[in-house]
């Protein structure tokens, strides 16, 4: 299935990238699934490398669309920028909206107030009846509790969309169904969950210093697993100053928060806090799990076996800023062989001395069929349940995730990695495989709280009491799922 596109620069990265996530129930990103979702067998991919959609010839007579967005001070802020500014994502983004305008007869005016608002005011509009807005962004979770509201209009229901074009991110998609409804999703034009996705970086000098094996090469042989991982890590460990102890000033194994490590842990393992039965309802997947218990107490047990196998950015002491910023400076600086972090991360390593890598989270182990790759989150578009035109909202929802496709990622690419990592053939198969392998669960992200952060609370105190975590909690993580799901389940 797996081809290279070329695309100048770096579109070798962007064609085959955010196929992403596979169609699975019991096993996240099968690829089996995957191959399903491949655009040259669904025949959307023509001999050029891009893609088109299908939405016919249509015109609004100039109609205003309005959209409300979230402040939330990434590298793509602009999603609906008003003018070219010589850089490379905000003026692809402003070329790529006015030929929407110019193609559909509309004009994109946005609006952008705090994140954290952006679902009050949904609810206030939608129940006053205001159709002020056209399209709304809103935090994850918060558009599940939209759904589960009746303030939006459904994804499936819109004409002109095509849920299973590969622009449409198909797993986290899938996912967010309740009983084969689907009120709202994520496609290739929602950047925010692009950037979500959770990847390590690891240090090219220190893997050949310390002799280690190429890690490109065990990723693509399948045998880069949690065992080679873990054993690498050790390797990397050096008492620089000779004070008997390992700190941030000596050489470490593993740098990150810890919301970018022991998530990625059981999801790179196959497995998901909350699954979906045969029925497409969400549940809580933990209980009676024997893998997932054997996953955790393999990572904490690997993490006690010695200082400095893992550093979480709370105890960096030498570099200045917020936890982020002193894990992304203790890498650049060369002081660990891996760091865990998001996409949006490549953006501030462009200037580290080192040469750096990118790949995947391992397998549990070899036999497992494939990677799986965390997708922490993201910002989606949503539409609101007063929406008086599905046919321009399908249209410029299924245009716009077709064209970010073929025209923005390419461009985020070549902003984030400039020509030094566009030289490395290896960094462009790893993000293939990487977007290819994308995973969202919803225990990670739309129930986070409690859920992820209880099972986070293990793992950071690393005692092996999963098991009696679960037991103790399981009556309450499934009475929240049940309470949200039933909210959607009632909508007629």
């Amino acid at each position: 299935m797996k081809k290279t596109i070329v695309f100048m620069l770096l579109s070798a990265i962007l064609l085959a990238s955010l196929a992403s996530c596979a169609d699975s129930k019991n096993e996240p990103g099968d690829k089996d699934a995957d191959q399903k979702q491949d655009g040259e067998e669904i025949g959307e991919e023509t001999g050029d490398g891009l893609f088109y959609d299908a939405v016919p010839e249509l015109n609004f007579g100039g109609y205003e669309y309005n959209v409300l967005i979230g402040e939330y001070g990434r590298e793509n802020q602009e999603l609906f920028p008003e003018e070219q500014i010589s850089d490379i994502l905000n003026d692809t983004i402003y070329t790529r909206n006015k030929k929407l305008e110019e193609r559909f007869g509309v004009a994109f005016k946005s609006e952008t107030i705090d994140l954290f608002q952006l679902l009050s005011t949904l609810r206030k509009n939608v129940n006053a009846g205001d159709n002020g807005y056209d399209m709304y962004m809103q935090i994850d979770r918060d558009a599940y509790t939209a759904a589960g509201g009746a303030l939006l209009y459904a994804f499936d229901r819109l004409p002109h969309i095509d849920l299973s074009r590969p622009y449409w991110c198909q797993l986290p998609n899938k996912q967010l169904s309740v009983q084969g409804r689907l009120y709202w999703g994520f496609s290739d034009d929602m950047l925010s969950n692009f950037e979500a996705t959770v990847v390590l970086y690891f240090n090219k000098k220190q893997v050949q210093d310390l002799g280690l094996d190429n890690i490109y090469g065990l990723v693509k042989d399948g045998k880069w697993t949690h065992d080679k991982f873990y054993g690498f890590a050790k390797l990397a460990v050096r008492d620089i100053d000779g004070d008997g102890k390992i700190t941030d000033v000596d050489y470490v194994g593993i740098t990150s928060d810890s919301d970018y490590f022991y998530q990625p842990i059981w999801i790179s393992s196959g497995l998901l806090l909350v699954d979906k039965d045969e029925d497409d309802i969400p549940y809580f997947a933990v209980p009676g799990n024997e893998k997932f218990i054997s996953v955790v107490e393999k990572a904490v047990t690997e993490l006690n076996s010695a200082d400095g196998i893992y550093l979480d950015s709370s105890a960096i002491k030498s570099y200045p800023g917020n936890g982020t910023e002193k894990r992304i400076a203790l890498f650049r600086a060369g002081y660990s062989l891996f760091m865990t972090g998001a996409i949006q991360e490549m953006i501030q390593l462009r200037d580290m001395p080192d040469d750096f890598g990118i790949i995947p989270f391992p397998k549990y182990t070899e036999d497992q069929s494939q990677y799986y790759t965390r997708v922490c989150g993201g910002f989606p578009y949503v539409i609101p349940a007063t929406c008086e035109n599905p046919e321009l909202a399908g249209a410029l929802l299924e245009a716009m995730a077709c064209s970010a496709r073929n025209e923005i990622i390419p461009a985020y690419y070549e902003s984030a990695l400039k020509t030094k990592y566009s030289r490395d053939p290896d960094t462009a198969e790893m993000l293939d495989l990487i977007f290819d392998t994308k995973v969202y669960d919803l225990g990670d992200t739309i129930w986070y709280d409690p859920i992820r952060i209880g099972y986070t609370g293990v793992f950071s105190a690393k005692t092996n009491n999963l098991a009696s975590f679960t037991e103790k909690n399981q009556d309450k993580y499934r009475q929240v799922i049940e309470k949200s799901v039933n909210a959607i389940l009632e909508i007629e």
